[in-house]
This record gives structure tokens, C-alpha cells and sequence, in this order.
């Protein structure tokens, strides 16, 4: 299998560039812009950010982008007239939003380059921003669409109806578009205890005791419930929940995620983001349209088609996102080849995505230690143990102290930590900076690492310098000096910061 160039360009460090280029990532930059200003090719790139990138950092990206796309397409939109002379004069499409932004236009200008790549796509992005603007009538939402996604999320949840609750809680007006979309000769007790389970959610969601459905969790249950709605006998002219491709649309302008927010739900994980199908129909777009964009062993290309097609207000995966379920990149594109020729590729592509599984389970751990640093009052520490049953009470550990300065933190040494107990490789931490122990401090340690990126390098710290090699191990905790509370259990960010222990899996 041939794989894009891995090489750095001249004197580029990913050492140097992790820090930036996640804040870029997150501020919704464009992939191509990222690598360039770390002096790197963009698939080097991807790699380094797949080390870091989980839930958190793709909610942000996505926000970050969505927000930037919308408010170009506004200004480009609130300068079409120059916009077109400028292109009557001669100017390349992509160029005029330079010439737009020297000539004082808030245009952003890297975001505008990318939706200007394809004038077929444009047009669809100038038609969402005149709907966004209230210009067209099309998306707005049906009376019941709130009600369906209350419903089906409650019943997937198993929430109990309370039908008293409805009663003397629901808007008549939500009563009765129930009924309607139901038909008024649908069972009067089944009427009530639908009625029951939305009001249940919506009371649920606002204590903050419901989490989100995923689009194809939604689908498929809706689909489910419409099945038995014709079973049972119910009337011509009844219907079942919306499908969730419209409530993606009327609710959420294109993406699942808003259309829950808009009734107070958020999605579980990023990865509930998106089903199998989904995946398959971004690696099929991008092919058919990856000519506009660059060529399709450019991640970048992806990336930039991705932005594009979020203008257009059609969610589509990050590169992070589509690598990892595709397990390589030239998945990515050989989803939309012959079956027979994808066939070769299996066992390989299974065996890389087991370990891209692994190393998002590092990432997201990463992502909330780093959460967990950022904060923590800076008279207080964190503590991490790798919590392995077979080491006897004898297993590597690492502590932390966050101040306005950054993050100072150490891993345990082999005075402590014996390594003909538990291997400890000096070089690995030697090359990546880490200051080996004297006699002020007995531990390996960084000082100075920004919030953000400290989680990351001290699990890294961890899993590589003391062959720490399952993130789901981990478990962390906090303290205040001289003296603090100690591990208990517990599942939130304000938990940990009162010294309860985290794990991996009840942090998420």
C-alpha cells in the first residue's frame, strides 16, 4: 500500500509545532495553513494532530468553523456588488477575497478561499446564508419536529412517562399537534403515554439527566416506531416521528448536533456524530468533487472540501474524524472503489484502525487531564497513577502543578520505581525533552508546558517513558497543598477538581 510522504520538510519539529497548530485546529484554520505554518506536509500534520485531537478539540473545530463560514458568506453576500465587478474585471474567484479585505471588507480570508473553489458549491452557500438571514422560507421546522426528537431520544433512553406531568406542563397547542400527527382514532392511552415520555425528557434534559441520541441511534428507532404505528392498524393519514435527515435539516440547518441543541440535548461523543453510511457518503462526495479542491491524496484537499461543504450547511467528518474510521487515508478513498479491490485491503486496514482506536483513547484522555489542569485553583496538584493489577501496589505515577506560568509536572524514576521492576526508557524522554532527575528533583520533569497541551505530554510521559500502554488504566486525582483530600470515585471535571479520582472511561 502506498502511503502519502511522512517526511518534515526542512527543519520542521512536532514538538515545536503540537502547540500552535492545535490552537489552530481548534480556531477552525484550514488543514492546508496549519501544516504550512508548522513548515510541514499536511499528512504529517493530521498524524501529529490525531495524537492530540478528540471529543473536545473536534466540538471546538466544528463550532470554530460553522461560526467562520457563516460570517463570510454574510460579507461576501454583503458585497456581492463589488464581488462581481471585481470578477467582471478579471480577477480570479479566489483572489477577489484578498482584493475585498485590502480594500477594508471583513472578509475571512483563508475560509472564503476555500468556499470559492467550486462555483457550484458557492451558489448552495450563498443559498443558506439568504435562508439563515430570513431571505427564504425553506427548513423552518414542523410543530412536531421538537416533539419527535423529545420522544425518541426519551424512549431510547428509557425515561418514564409521566402523563400528569403533561397535563399540567404541556402547551395545548403541543397536545394537539400530537394528536393530529397521530390521527384522532390512535389509541387515547397510547396518545397519553407519548405525550407523558416527552414531557418526562424535557423535564429530564433541564435537570441535565438526559444525554443526546446519535443521528443513526435516532433513525433507526424512529423508523421502528413508525413500523409499528402501521402493525397496529393505525389510520391512513397518521405518521411517526420525523426522519432524521429532516430534522437535521429544519432543526439543525444541516447538522445533527444543532438540531439537538435546540432542544437542550448535546451529542454523547463526537463519534455519535456520524453513522457508517455517513462516513461512506463524505469519501464518495469528496471523490466526486476533489478536482476543485486538489488532489485526493492531499489531506489537505479533504480538509478544504470539508469546509466548502460546512458553508453549504452539510455536516461532513474532520480529516481527523474520516481517517480514523477509514483507518488510513487511502481508505478514504478506496471507500468508493470496487468491493473486490477493497478486499485486499482488510486485514490491514483492521489492524490500523485497532490501533487509531488506541490512540484516540490516549487523545481523549489527554483532552481532560489538560481540562482538569486548566481548572485547577494553583495551590493544588494532580496526581495520575496507572492503575495495572498486576503491579503489587508498584506501578509508575506522575504528579502535577499548574501556575500562571504553565504546567510543572514529573514522572516517576527508577529511584522510586525500580527498572528492573517496571522499564523506564531514559532515551525516549532525553529526546523529547524531558529533564533528567538531579538532586533537587529526584523525578523526571517539565516545567513551564501550557495547560493544554500538559495532559498530553505527561501521558505521553507515561505510555512511552514507562511503557504505560492502555489509556483506560489511568486515573487521576486532585489535592491542595500542604494537604488534600484523597480518591474516592467520581465521575465529573468538579469532582476531580475536589480530588476525586477520574478515569477514562466515567470522565467521559
Amino acid at each position: 500500500m502506498t502511503t502519502p510522504t511522512e517526511d518534515f520538510l526542512p527543519e520542521a519539529d512536532p514538538r515545536d509545532a503540537i502547540g500552535p497548530a492545535m490552537a489552530s485546529f481548534r480556531a477552525g484554520d484550514p488543514l492546508s495553513s496549519i501544516a504550512a505554518a508548522a513548515n510541514m506536509h499536511s499528512y504529517q500534520m493530521l498524524r501529529l494532530l490525531c495524537s492530540r485531537v478528540a471529543d473536545r478539540a473536534e466540538e471546538q473545530r466544528s463550532k470554530a468553523i460553522r461560526d467562520r463560514c457563516y460570517a463570510t458568506g454574510a460579507a461576501l453576500w454583503h458585497e456581492r456588488e463589488r464581488f462581481e465587478q471585481l470578477h467582471a474585471a478579471g480577477i480570479d474567484f479566489r483572489d477577489i477575497p484578498k482584493v475585498l479585505a485590502a480594500l477594508g471588507a471583513p472578509v475571512d480570508v483563508d475560509i472564503a478561499v476555500e468556499m470559492l473553489r467550486s462555483t457550484h458549491m458557492f451558489k448552495d452557500i450563498l443559498y443558506r446564508v439568504r435562508q439563515q438571514q430570513g431571505g427564504i422560507g425553506a427548513g423552518i421546522a414542523a410543530p412536531t419536529d421538537a416533539l419527535s426528537l423529545l420522544y425518541v431520544t426519551g424512549l431510547h433512553r428509557g425515561v418514564k412517562p409521566d402523563c400528569e406531568m403533561a397535563l399540567g406542563m404541556m402547551p395545548v397547542s403541543s397536545i394537539a399537534d400530537i394528536r393530529d400527527l397521530l390521527g384522532t382514532r390512535h389509541p387515547h392511552r397510547d396518545t397519553a403515554r407519548i405525550l407523558g415520555i416527552i414531557e418526562a425528557t424535557a423535564q429530564a434534559i433541564r435537570s441535565g439527566n438526559v444525554a443526546g441520541i446519535s443521528s443513526s441511534e435516532y433513525g433507526e428507532l424512529a423508523e421502528v416506531i413508525a413500523l409499528h404505528l402501521d402493525d397496529a392498524g393505525t389510520p391512513s393519514g397518521a405518521s411517526g416521528p420525523a426522519p432524521a435527515d429532516e430534522l437535521r435539516r429544519r432543526l439543525g440547518l444541516g447538522f445533527w448536533d444543532t438540531a439537538l441543541g435546540s432542544v437542550g440535548l448535546q451529542l454523547p461523543s463526537t463519534r455519535d456524530r456520524f453513522n457508517a453510511a455517513e462516513f461512506a457518503d463524505a469519501a464518495a462526495g469528496f471523490m466526486c468533487a476533489y478536482d476543485q479542491f486538489g488532489s485526493p491524496k492531499e489531506v489537505a484537499s479533504y480538509d478544504s472540501w470539508m469546509i466548502a461543504e460546512t458553508a453549504a450547511g452539510r455536516d461532513r467528518p474532520s480529516a481527523v474524524a474520516i481517517m480514523r474510521h477509514f483507518a488510513a487515508w487511502e481508505s478514504v478513498i478506496g471507500a468508493v472503489m470496487p468491493s473486490e479491490i477493497e478486499d485486499e485491503y482488510d486485514g490491514m486496514v483492521n489492524h490500523i484502525r485497532a490501533g487509531n482506536n488506541v490512540q484516540e483513547g490516549w487523545a481523549k484522555a489527554g483532552e481532560l487531564v489538560s481540562e482538569v489542569l486548566a481548572n485547577m485553583p494553583w495551590n493544588s496538584f494532580l496526581s495520575i497513577q496507572y492503575a495495572d493489577d498486576d503491579t503489587e501496589g508498584l506501578a509508575p505515577y506522575a504528579q502535577a502543578v499548574p501556575s500562571a506560568d504553565g504546567v510543572w509536572f514529573e514522572i516517576v524514576s527508577e529511584k522510586y520505581l525500580p527498572a528492573d521492576q517496571w522499564p523506564i526508557e531514559k532515551g525516549y524522554l532525553t529526546r523529547n525533552r524531558w529533564s533528567a532527575p538531579d538532586s533537587n528533583f529526584p523525578n523526571w520533569y517539565k516545567d513551564g508546558i501550557p495547560h493544554i497541551e500538559a495532559g498530553h505530554q505527561i501521558l505521553e510521559g507515561l505510555r512511552y517513558g514507562r511503557g504505560c500502554d492502555d489509556a483506560s488504566k489511568l486515573q487521576w486525582h486532585t489535592g491542595e497543598f500542604p494537604t488534600g483530600p484523597g480518591p474516592d470515585g467520581g465521575v465529573t471535571l468538579d469532582d476531580a477538581l475536589n480530588g476525586i479520582v477520574q478515569t477514562l472511561s466515567n470522565a467521559a
